[in-house]
């Protein structure tokens, strides 16, 4: 095709020398001003992190001094431990310390401290909770619990509980930090209760979530290693990873009163990929490259266009298409390369077609041989046969069947055409099964199914036969009866002519030793299997030829392929 640029030629290889030039100074500028920067931008960002991770610090610091304010006023109020203890003597009595316990918990309760609930347990079984809602766990459970028990143990200490649920009806289901600590009255060395400060955790991520970002996770780990809360959910109550990628800053905080130390990572690969747009850089330098080709590409076709013309012209000599001059204008180097190449094509072009002709000769020449091998024992016993059917008297028998040797002698050897019709190859076929039915009796039937349309196709002459020969003599040994069939049919574009028998089969060793063999056979035709199929492959492709498949003691069956082609002549 006229104008057709190839992967190696010289534009193409000027294009991708330039193309390549401007994008590797374009990344290596990108390289470097990304290189200068990441240090800068690595420090600053990371110190900004770490202001604001001081400032989370803070915030839970205040948050455990206002539960430590709270705790104290809960172990103030006379009134909250009197109704924890159920000891009122009447109804009366115990109405007014839970009306009053309740007035002291709202006082000493901040109202910034929204997002908590307050349960106060006793050794009693009293208990309080400052909401509207059901304790869900038995409050004698909840004294006996690892966190109260530890709580009394350690009346002066606040533990931090980090659960998958709460007591509450509101909490059950859900993650909770709970802040844990002994009540006791004032004066008094022994604990009457346990109070549970109890938050949500998706409440206490409040605290860091200013913090965490697509590049920066925070991380509150327990003394053993555990994560307890994270930004991360898939690492939460799994244990913190303590190698870090040396892309990563890692900032750090021990929370003494949690018992927790606090970690914050930091990606700085993907902090920079938000500052530094890198598709955007690769949008541009892809435009930049495309700019650059197109002014490349002109300038370089306008001066090598007429060497790929040239190409062209000497692809299509590969095709053999030598008849196709070369007329370049240009410089006198390409002018004379242009003549020099259209007589090189003139004196090939004679000798191909010399040679060819040669060969086609020479091939018209072999056929014509193999058509003419007949064995010249089938002759003699052919004649022997009529001999003995005249002598018997059978005048009948004995001329149908010289009538049949003679058709099949005119054909063979008297028409010298190379291909033959489908309707003439089995009248050829039943004529020499006549003969061999008259020979050797009619122990083997033979019956031909031509789907109709395919009369008038064309075959090699000389084809089929060697093949029910073949199933004539091998697959039914001594006094055998049996079948063949002949069947001719189009298929997939393909003329397809099989010959089926029932008898003996083959094994796969037999099967090979018979299409390898060269010997001649002592029968019609000395044309070998193998040579059948070569000769196929020479005529028409390799796309064609001979297949057989068989199977012991089941039968064989030879397939063979043809392109489906009208006979042009008229039929006579």
């Amino acid at each position: 095709m006229k104008g057709k640029i190839y992967a190696n030629s010289m534009v193409i290889k000027i294009l991708t020398v330039v193309s390549l030039g401007i994008l590797g100074a374009v990344l290596m500028v990108t390289s470097v001003i990304v290189s200068l920067s990441k240090n800068t931008f690595v420090k600053t960002y990371g110190l900004s992190q770490e202001q604001v991770f001081l400032r989370i610090e803070d915030e839970l610091n205040s948050y455990h001094e206002d539960l430590m304010k709270l705790y104290s006023e809960m172990n103030s109020s006379w009134n909250l431990k009197l109704y924890l203890q159920q000891e009122a003597p009447n109804p009366q009595i115990a109405f007014k310390n839970a009306y009053n316990a309740d007035y002291d918990m709202k006082k000493a309760i901040p109202s910034s401290m929204d997002d908590i609930n307050v349960l106060a347990v006793s050794k009693n079984g009293g208990s309080y909770l400052d909401r509207e809602e059901t304790i869900t766990t038995p409050v004698e459970e909840i004294i006996e619990s690892e966190e109260a028990k530890y709580a009394m143990e350690n009346p002066e200490s606040v533990q931090y509980v980090f659960k998958e649920n709460g007591y509450t009806a509101t909490t059950r289901n859900t993650s909770v930090v709970m802040a844990v600590k002994a009540l006791k009255s004032p004066g008094s060395e022994v604990p009457y209760g346990v109070a549970y400060v109890t938050m949500k955790e998706k409440d206490f991520m409040g605290f860091y979530d200013y913090f965490a970002s697509e590049y920066a996770n925070f991380y509150l780990v327990d003394e053993h290693g555990i994560v307890v809360s994270s930004s991360d959910k898939e690492s939460v109550r799994t244990q913190m990873v303590t190698e870090f990628s040396s892309t990563n800053t890692l900032l750090n905080i021990n929370l003494p009163y949690y018992k927790c130390t606090a970690f914050g990572i930091i990606n700085n690969e993907k902090a920079l990929e938000q500052i530094y747009d890198t598709p955007t850089i690769l949008i541009i330098c892809v435009i930049i490259m495309m700019i650059s080709c197109v002014v490349v590409f002109y300038f370089v076709h306008q001066t090598a266009s007429p060497l790929s013309n040239l190409v062209e012209k000497m692809s299509n000599a590969r095709k053999m298409k030598y008849n196709e001059h070369i007329n370049l204008t240009g410089s006198r180097e390409i002018e004379e390369l242009s003549s020099t190449y259209n007589a090189m094509l003139d004196e090939m072009n004679g000798y191909i077609e010399e040679v060819m002709q040669i060969q086609k000769e020479k091939r018209k020449a072999e056929i014509s041989a193999l058509q003419m091998q007949i064995n010249p024992h089938y002759i003699y016993n052919t004649l022997a046969s009529i001999k003995w059917l005249i002598f018997q008297g059978d005048v009948e028998k004995s001329t149908k069947t010289l009538d049949a040797f003679i058709a099949l002698l005119r054909n063979t050897i008297s028409n010298m055409d190379e291909y033959i019709t489908i309707d003439k190859e089995i009248q050829n076929l039943k004529n020499y099964v006549f003969i061999n039915n008259t020979r050797y009796g009619d122990k083997v039937q033979v019956e031909y199914f031509v789907t109709y349309g395919c009369e008038d196709y064309t075959l090699p002459k000389m084809i089929l036969q060697p093949f029910l020969e073949n199933a004539f003599f091998h697959a039914f040994p001594g006094e055998t009866k049996g079948n063949i069939k002949v069947m001719v049919r189009t298929l997939g574009g393909k003329l397809q002519i099989q010959i089926a028998d029932d008898g003996v089969g083959m094994t796969g060793e037999r099967l090979q030793e018979l299409t390898s063999r060269t010997a001649k056979t002592e029968h019609y035709s000395g044309i070998g299997i193998n040579n059948v199929d070569d000769r196929l492959k020479l005529m028409y492709g390799n796309a064609y030829g001979i297949q057989i498949d068989s199977r012991e003691n089941e039968g064989t069956t030879v397939t063979v392929s043809l392109p489906a082609i009208k006979n042009t002549k008229n039929r006579k």
